[in-house]
């Protein structure tokens, strides 16, 4: 496919992610609407949603197409790359659906099914056209630098790990989850301990602990969305400690030293903060999707990842029936 090409993109969904969080002259790129029309490669054909005045109003103000039903825009502009940033629980048959119009590629919301049945559904369908699934700390270079120098052994091995998330197991725990699998491995053991109903749209959150192939302990605790929102990833190996901190906007990293008050001793030296990329991830995300669909890089994130980050979430939920 040649560089110059320009890929045709619709967004199905008009809420806040998908172009609702900023505008056009944003300072920063937070949503699918904002990533695609600020990437040279791509254009933004087409809103559709099912809410026509919401749809309508983004529409107008991304300066784009707008439909109500989904088949009607799939004949009038039959996109390249399609984003599907619908409701979590319309997410795999919007997927199904979408995949059958055979679009160039597809960009799926976290989670990628809301129940187990549509996970189950999804594990056994053929789904040939690459899914690149939003889990957009994939999309930070802090995150795959952290992620590949685990993989060296520059930190020494993991002793353990914990995580702090709101709204949901299903959906904001999905994230924290997926970064766990991403540096240590699939998830061998879940054990919850406790749940808290601060996510309206969904699922509860869920505390528990769980073993990783290459964490022997990782802790994974809910705070409450109703009263503020925040994400953050302690791990501890042998070498350092490393904190996605600020929403994972920032990490701080603390190495080992000899401990200056007691000979003898190590202890953690002074914490090094710096801020991650996680600003351009959605950015990142188009990027990387233009890639693929150029052919010159294999799909980050993908549907069989983020089955098996949902299989991990479902585990956690499962134990407290």
């Amino acid at each position: 496919m040649s560089q110059e090409y320009v890929y045709s993109a619709v967004i199905i969904g008009a809420g806040r992610i998908g172009c609702g969080f900023d505008a056009p002259d944003s300072p920063y790129v937070l949503t699918h609407a904002h990533a695609i029309t600020k990437n040279s490669r791509a254009t933004l054909a087409a809103i559709a949603d099912i809410d026509r005045a919401r749809g309508e109003k983004e529409a107008t103000r991304w300066n784009t197409r707008f439909f109500s039903d989904v088949d009607e825009m799939f004949e009038a502009v039959r996109p390249d790359i399609v984003v599907i940033a619908t409701p979590d629980e319309t997410h795999a048959r919007m997927l199904e659906h979408v995949a059958a119009k055979n679009p160039k590629l597809i960009i799926l919301e976290k989670p990628v099914a809301a129940t187990a049945e549509d996970l189950r559904r999804l594990r056994e369908r053929d789904i040939s056209i690459p899914v690149v699934v939003n889990f957009r700390r994939r999309f930070d270079a802090a995150v795959t630098d952290v992620a590949e120098r685990l993989a060296r052994g520059e930190f020494g091995a993991v002793i353990s790990a914990s995580a702090i998330y709101d709204r949901g197991i299903l959906h904001n725990a999905s994230h924290m989850l997926d970064l766990a699998r991403l540096f240590f491995g699939e998830m061998k053991h879940a054990s919850p301990s406790g749940l808290l109903a601060d996510f309206s749209g969904g699922a509860p959150s869920v505390s528990g602990f769980a073993v990783f192939e290459r964490c022997p302990e990782f802790f994974l605790m809910h705070g409450d969305g109703r009263a503020y929102s925040f994400m953050e990833f302690d791990m501890i190996a042998h070498k350092q400690r490393i904190r996605f901190v600020d929403d994972g906007f920032t990490v701080e990293t603390q190495g080992v030293v000899s401990d200056p008050m007691f000979p003898g001793f190590r202890t953690l030296g002074k914490a090094e903060c710096r801020k991650t990329r996680m600003i351009e991830a959605m950015s990142e995300l188009v990027a990387h999707a233009v890639r693929v669909v150029d052919g010159t890089e294999e799909p980050r994130s993908t549907l069989g990842d983020a089955i098996k980050t949902q299989e991990a979430c479902l585990a956690f939920a499962r134990g407290l029936e």
